[in-house]
This record gives C-alpha cells, structure tokens and sequence, in this order.
C-alpha cells in the first residue's frame, strides 16, 4: 500500500468513527415549564395538560353546557305550575238607566199629592179668611147696635152659636143684657184669634210644601248607577294536583236619580251606598284526573331527571373531547418521532455521501456508486421535508381538538410525553371483555344519560296513564262577609270591614268532565308510550355497543401489542445491524447498495415501531373511553388520572 493510500485511509476511518458515534443524535432539550396559548414552537405540553385545557376550552364541551343550562330552564318552567300566583281584578262601571213609565207616575204621584195639599190648604186659607171677616163684621154691628140679624157665618158651627147667642139676649131682660153683648163680642174675637192662627199655620203649612215640591223639582227621568269591584285571590296548586284560592273581594254601589239629591225630599231614592266584603277561599279536590304526584307532579319530575341526563351528558361530551384530544396527541408524538426518525436516517445517508465520497477520492470505490447515495440523501430530505408537514399539521389538529385559537403552526403546541410503555403480550391478552364491560355500564355517563331519559319516559307515561280518567273535580269553599252602608266611600269601606261578619257561608260541587272517544289523551299516552319505546331501545342498544367496542379493543389490543413488540426487536435488530454495516463498508467488505438497503430497512422498522405504538396509545385510550374510565366526573366537567389512558385496566 503506498503513503497516499494510506493516509487516505486513515481519513477514510476518521469520518466513519465520527458518523458511528452521531449515527444516532439526541433531539431535543428538556421542557422548561408547561406550556400556555402563545407560547414559542418550542414549549411542549404533556397529555394530561392537554386533556385539561381542553375540558376548559374544548367548544363541544361549551355547546353541552348550553344544553344542560336549556334543560335545567325546563325544570323552572316545569316549577312554575306550582308557583303561588297573585290573581288581582278591579273594576268600575257607571251607567245611565231610563226610569219606567211605572216608576215615572210613582214620581208624579208624589209631587201631586204635595200640589193637592197646597190647594186644600188655600182653599181653607180661604174659609178662614171669610170667617175672620165676618166675625169683625159681626162685631162692628154688635158695637154700634146694627142689625143684628144681618149676621151671617159660612161656618155652620160659629153660626149656630151665633143664634144661640142672639136668643139669650133678646130673651134676657135689660139688666142682663149688657152682659151678654160683652161675650158676644169676646166671641167674635175668639173667631177672629183662632183664625189668624189659622191663617198662620196654613201659609206655613203652603210654604214648606211649596219649598217641598220646588226641592223635588221635574220627575226624574235616568237613573245613573255606580258599581266597584275589587278581587284579590291567590291561587295555588300542589303537587298531589289539590287547588287552593284564598280570596278578599270588596264591592260597591251607588244609586242615584240624574241630577237629584240623595234625600227623598230632593227627590231622591234615598238608598246609602252599600259595601261589602267578602273573605274566603276555595278548593278544588281533583277525584280522577290529575290526582296524586304521579300526574300532576309529572312534567316538573321528568324535567329533573331529564337535567340530571343533560348533566351526564355533558360529562360525557367531555370524556369525547379529551379522547378527541388525546388521538390528536398521539398523532403529533407519532408526526414528532417520525421527524426524528427521518432526521436520524437524513443524517446516516449524508454521513454514507460523505465515506463513499472519501473513498472514491481515494479510489477505494468506483464514482458509479456516488450517484445512488445521493439519490437516498435526496430521498429523505425529501421525507423530512414532509416530515417536518406532518408535524404542522398534527400541532394545528391538537391546538383544534383542544378548543385553542391558533393562527399558524408556529405557535401550536408540541407534545412532551412519549408513548405508553408496551405492555407484556400476556397482560394484553388477560383482558376480560365481559369484566370491562360491566365497568362501563356503571361508569359510561352516555349510558346513565340514556337510562335516566328511559325513566323520564315511564314518569311521563304513567301520567298519561293517570290522566285517560275523566275529570272529576270536588270543589269546596268557606266564606264570611260584611256590610257597610255610607254615602261617604271611605267610611263604608271602614264599616264593611271592621263591622259584623256574617258566617260561614259554604258550597259544594262536582265537575264532571267526559270526553266522547277520549282520543286527545289516548293518543298522548300512545305517544308516551312510543317516546318510552324509543329511549328503552336506545338505551339497549347503547348497552350492546359498548360491549361490542370493548371486545374490539381488546382484541386489538392482543394484536397491537404483539406487532408492537416484534417491530421494537425488529428496529433494534437493524440498529445493530446499521452499525455493522458502517464498520464492513470502512474496510470495503460490503457495498454501498448493502448499506443502504440496510438503513432503508431499519428506517422502515423505526416507522412501523412508531406506527404500532401510535396505535397502541389509541386503543389505550379508546379502551379507557368505552369503560368509562377516561374521565372521571366528581360534580364539574370531570378530572383525569394519567394511568388511565397509559396503562391497560385492573379488572376487578
């Protein structure tokens, strides 16, 4: 061998030792804290950080929470039947009434029954007068001994005293009759006073009805009448479909002639406002529909278990989001190990250009193998270069199934933890899909969601059952209520309410309510009974499903599981090999073509490494999911242990 070979040779080793030691490189540095929205590309976040930014920001998860919050608006709605209810009514009516023709002559009456008495006392005005006249005519003739006989009263009986009288003193003697002229004359004026007394009364008399009559004024023609209504009650139902109105009215009444005083004498009805007021209450005893909890109760009960579904629910949406979310992180941990695979393999095959480069320099190889290295270097740029996509890609799905607003790749998050640890192929193949099974049908929340609507169903259907029965309904009620009567409202207000009550009062009835064919709540039972139907299926069928899910996850699992391991001895066989292979080719008993068939195959074996442990991280998780252990639900959105989606489950 001559200097110049040699010397090429010792280069030749240089650079083979320095690509056996870098073959492999480390990528990466430690996390140096969690990572947040915004960060740099190089902050990392591990599953479980993801999994719990998701429960806070994961939109589905948000859409449930209105849902939940529009189902528990139903329960107040559903509430709001048994609501005490404040029932208030006030009124006021005023209206103008002709009088009869009856009533109008009544009026008539009265006025000329007043009129009568007027004439009657003018006439007597009349008499009295002429006496009074007479009798001072009288006394005048007795006074100057006029005649005598020509003395004339109207009144029968001052006339016949007058002529018994006048014979006494034309029968008395001379002595005597002096005597009886004085009480002639003391009669005359006996007339005389008696009726200017008379006189008195009488115009008296004329001037009060005449006053009277002028007070009534013409017959009245409208009344107008004047009606107040004030109700107060409170109305509530119970839950056992019993009805209770507590109540206070207050009414009154005004009656009047259209422009006529209150009094009779100013022609008037003379009738006093009246008001009253009443206190009781009423109830109604349903006998056949809506009797008992069980039907009135119904929709208010249904609705709560129907917002203890939407609760489950919405503890369900957020076991599917952190699924969601923890495939989406599976799937970037995959993408970030295949980028390093690639880089790890770009590096080996530049390392490979750069020793077939130094020995064809040092014509220990032909130039006709340089153009193959170069085509394997350009080969996995060119992987790398998707590589590199793939992990974009995989940054936004996580950033997406996490809820997170990002712009780009650049500010998306990496993942930090590396895949569950491939567990031994008979603790895959010990899992029990039965035993599994009855885990999840006690923890699926889906599941609790769809049983309680089937119970939702059955309260829903034995109220429409209860309610085919006719109506039926006992009303009962109590009352007291007082009277006041007063032109002044107020005080008949006062007098109507601290006066006497008069009480009780009571009633009784029955409502009776049959419909012909009673089709409206036949068919609503048949639609209970349908909607019932429905959730019990649905239920069951849920039930089936997941029991099929875990017998596909557990089988998976066994296949997984088995891949996986012989892929890990796989890689690491060709890693050896990739080693060797290096060391044949520095001292030329291997060609350039083995070397690179041998990094391409070991290059396959690392991607399908990373493939089965993708994969096996899905099912883990898929499997954690379908028993109901990926989230754990304590009252909020659930909490999240990290062995439950990194390590098989312990059957019970």
């Amino acid at each position: 061998m001559s200097r110049r070979a040699a010397i090429s040779r010792i280069v030749v080793v240089f650079w083979v030792g320095c690509l056996v030691v870098s073959a492999f490189p480390v990528w990466g540095e430690e996390d140096t804290g969690p990572w947040t929205p915004g960060r740099v590309a190089e902050r990392s976040i591990s599953a479980l950080d993801a999994i719990q930014m998701t429960l806070e920001h994961a939109p589905f998860i948000r859409l449930q929470e209105q849902s939940t919050f529009l189902q528990e608006g139903f329960v107040l709605q559903a509430a709001g039947q048994f609501d005490a209810t404040l029932l208030g009514d006030i009124s006021y009516e005023y209206s103008q009434t002709e009088l009869t023709e009856k009533e109008k002559k009544g009026e008539q009456r009265r006025r000329d029954d007043i009129q009568e008495d007027i004439d009657n006392a003018q006439e007597d005005q009349v008499l009295i007068q002429d006496s009074i006249d007479q009798a001072n005519e009288a006394r005048q003739i007795w006074e100057t001994n006029g005649d005598l006989d020509s003395v004339e009263f109207t009144d029968e009986y001052a006339q016949a005293q007058y002529d018994v009288l006048l014979a006494l003193y034309r029968g008395s003697t001379p002595d005597a009759q002096p005597e009886i002229r004085d009480s002639m004359i003391d009669f005359f004026d006996v007339i005389i006073a008696d009726g200017e007394s008379g006189l008195t009364e009488i115009s008296e008399s004329i001037a009060e009805d005449s006053a009277k009559l002028e007070s009534l004024g013409e017959v009245p023609e409208i009344t107008q009448s004047t009606d107040f209504n004030l109700n107060l009650a409170i109305n509530k139902q119970f839950r056992n479909g019993i009805i209770i109105t507590p109540y206070a009215d207050l009414t009154g009444s005004r009656v009047r002639y259209k422009d006529k005083g209150y009094t009779t004498d100013e022609g008037g009805l003379e009738v006093p406002d009246a008001y009253t007021t009443t206190l009781g209450f009423d109830v109604v005893l349903p006998l056949a529909r809506n009797l008992g909890k069980k039907a009135t109760g119904a929709f208010e009960r249904s609705a709560e278990i129907d917002y203890d579904a939407s609760l489950d629910a919405l503890a369900y949406s957020a076991s599917t989001s952190a699924l969601d979310t923890l495939n989406a992180y599976w799937t970037l941990v995959a993408a970030q190990r295949r980028l390093e695979i690639q880089l790890q393999s770009l590096d080996v095959n530049r390392r490979i250009l750069e020793l077939t480069q130094a020995l064809i320099d040092a014509d220990e190889l032909p130039r006709a193998e340089l153009p193959r290295t170069q085509a394997a270097v350009a080969q996995d740029e060119a992987a790398v270069d998707a590589a590199e996509r793939s992990v974009v890609e995989a940054r936004i799905a996580l950033a997406d199934a996490m809820g997170l607003e990002v712009g780009d790749g650049a500010v998306a998050p990496l993942a930090s933890d590396a895949f569950p640890r491939i567990p031994p192929e008979a603790r895959a193949a010990s899992l029990e899909p039965e035993a599994l099974a009855a885990i999840a049908y006690d923890q699926r929340m889906d599941l609790r969601s769809a049983r309680k609507l089937e119970e939702s169903g059955k309260v829903l259907l034995e109220a429409a059952r209860i309610n085919r029965r006719p109506i039926v309904d006992l009303d009962l009620g109590v009352s007291y209520n007082n009277l006041g009567e007063d032109n002044s409202p107020w005080d008949g207000i006062k007098e109507s309410v601290s006066g006497s009550w008069a009480g009780p009062s009571g009633k009784i009835g029955l409502g009776v309510e049959v419909p012909f064919g009673n089709h409206l709540q036949k068919g609503l039972y048949q639609q209970r009974q349908a909607s019932l139907n429905s959730a019990s299926i649905t239920a069951d069928d849920l039930e089936r499903t997941i029991a099929l899910g875990i017998a596909l996850d557990t089988a998976s699992m066994t296949q997984v599981v088995r891949q996986a391991v012989n892929y890990d001895r796989a890689a690491a066989a060709y890693r050896e090999a990739v080693d060797v292979e290096l060391e044949r080719l520095r001292y030329g008993t291997v060609t350039v073509l083995d070397t690179l068939v041998t990094q391409q195959r070991s290059l396959l074996s690392e991607l399908s490494l990373i493939d089965s442990q993708a994969r096996y991280a899905r099912i883990l998780a898929q499997l954690a999911f379908d028993t109901g252990r990926l989230v754990t639900h304590d009252g909020g959105y659930g909490s999240v242990v990290p062995a439950t989606f990194t390590e098989l489950p312990v059957q019970q």
